[in-house]
């Protein structure tokens, strides 16, 4: 009895503090028997801090939840995006890689100086093909190098035009030359004999490429002018097949005679239409890249045996 009447005393007593001194300047006390009104005008400033720390926590926590809910699918992009990286740089290693060991396996055959030479008139080649796709934006791999075939650069997809196809092949024979020209001026100052090589294996190669027969240079190079050069190329090709029998001669001979029956069986004419303009400048540069080439082979060809003697 004495405890409850003591109980009853104290609340009686903390109402009435509460009513004499109600107003904005009453100190918050978390004393479990004051109560607040709803006409109260009081706001515990402590307690908004909680509230907004509360609120901090919250957003927080949700953030952390999201982060190990979806752990696994972030550390994938991380790692994703790092092997995509690695592609990147695996095409580049793939292509050194190959250059590499054709220079490794030429050169044991040839000698070192012929062996990287003929290497980097194989990539100036291939790369003229390279900056002009790019031109175009037209997506193609890196070269790769395949030793006694040559080097060879692959399309992702087809070129849309007669015009950018013909583009993109006369730069290869462009730059090759162009590298092949070179060595006459390194023989000039050096006087080896392996330069005058190089440049005569340059020009004969390029030349090769200008056949007019799909699906090498030349055959692509005959779309903008008139695929009617193909009935020129693939003769020649036939010849060449039966002199050297070389199994790829054989390959680039069948699909060249495929390419042309599907050319007649189901011609695109709007792949074919360009300017007459466009025309002649291809015309100019193909038969111009043929008449050079030529000529600075037979010429390097009559050369060689007289420097020897």
């Amino acid at each position: 009895m004495f405890g409850m009447t003591k109980s009853k005393n104290e609340n009686q007593s903390v109402n009435n503090l509460y009513t004499e001194i109600k107003g904005d300047n009453v100190p918050y006390t978390t004393d479990a028997n004051e109560e607040f009104t709803e006409n109260s005008n009081v706001r515990p400033p402590i307690l908004k801090k909680m509230k907004s720390k509360k609120s901090k926590i919250g957003i927080l926590g949700i953030v952390g939840a999201f982060l190990l809910k979806f752990k696994g699918a972030l550390i994938f992009l991380a790692k994703f995006k790092f092997l995509f990286v690695l592609l990147k740089l695996s095409k580049v290693f793939y292509t050194l890689g190959s250059m590499t060991l054709a220079i490794f396996i030429y050169a044991s055959i040839y000698g070192v100086v012929f062996g990287v030479g003929f290497i980097l008139l194989l990539f100036a080649h291939e790369m003229g093909h390279y900056a002009a796709a790019k031109k175009i934006h037209l997506p193609i791999s890196t070269p790769i190098f395949i030793p006694f075939v040559g080097a060879l650069i692959s399309m992702k997809e087809m070129p849309k035009t007669a015009k950018d196809e013909a583009f993109m092949a006369a730069a290869g024979p462009v730059g090759g030359s162009i590298a092949a020209l070179l060595c006459i001026p390194i023989y000039l100052l050096t006087h080896n004999n392996v330069f005058l090589a190089l440049a005569y294996t340059g020009f004969f190669m390029n030349l090769f490429n200008l056949v007019p027969i799909h699906p090498l240079d030349g055959g692509r190079i005959a779309t903008a002018i008139t695929p009617k050069l193909w009935f020129i190329g693939i003769p020649v090709f036939a010849l060449a097949c039966i002199k050297f029998f070389n199994p790829v001669l054989i390959i680039f001979l069948i699909l060249g005679i495929v390419e042309l029956y599907k050319y007649y069986k189901n011609p695109k004419k709007e792949y074919y239409e360009m300017k007459t303009s466009t025309r002649i400048v291809f015309t100019l540069v193909y038969f111009g890249l043929v008449a050079i080439l030529g000529a600075s082979s037979e010429y390097i060809h009559a050369f060689i045996p007289l420097n020897y003697q």
